[in-house]
């Protein structure tokens, strides 16, 4: 059975690990953390009052209105599991708050 020493250092390399994960994610966004936050939030709202129509009539939609760079955003949201509006809050809004410290604070 590992030592109190062993188990703290392999927790601590665990820790480093997973620090280096969420970095080397964070250095893939297409967009600021907060810009993609902000495509979240109003996808969130949007998707109250409408159905998604399996497109991404939405994310371009915002896109569009703040100026972010369209076709790498896109294949970014994609290679990330967002092929639709609704996909886009699903799947890729979970990458982004487990890659972000303090996402929810943004």
């Amino acid at each position: 059975m590992p030592d109190k020493d062993k188990k703290a250092r392999r927790k601590d390399i665990l820790h480093g690990l997973r620090n280096e994960e969420r970095q080397k994610t964070r250095d893939g966004f297409p967009a600021s953390a907060v810009a993609l936050k902000g495509l979240f939030s109003f996808l969130d709202e949007a998707l109250q009052t409408q159905d998604c129509d399996d497109t991404l009539r939405l994310t371009r939609d915002f896109i569009v209105r703040n100026v972010l760079k369209g076709d790498e955003m896109v294949e970014w949201l994609e290679d990330n599991g967002g092929y639709c509006d609704c996909e886009v809050l699903d799947n890729v809004e979970q990458i982004v708050s487990d890659a972000v410290p303090d996402y929810e604070n943004l």
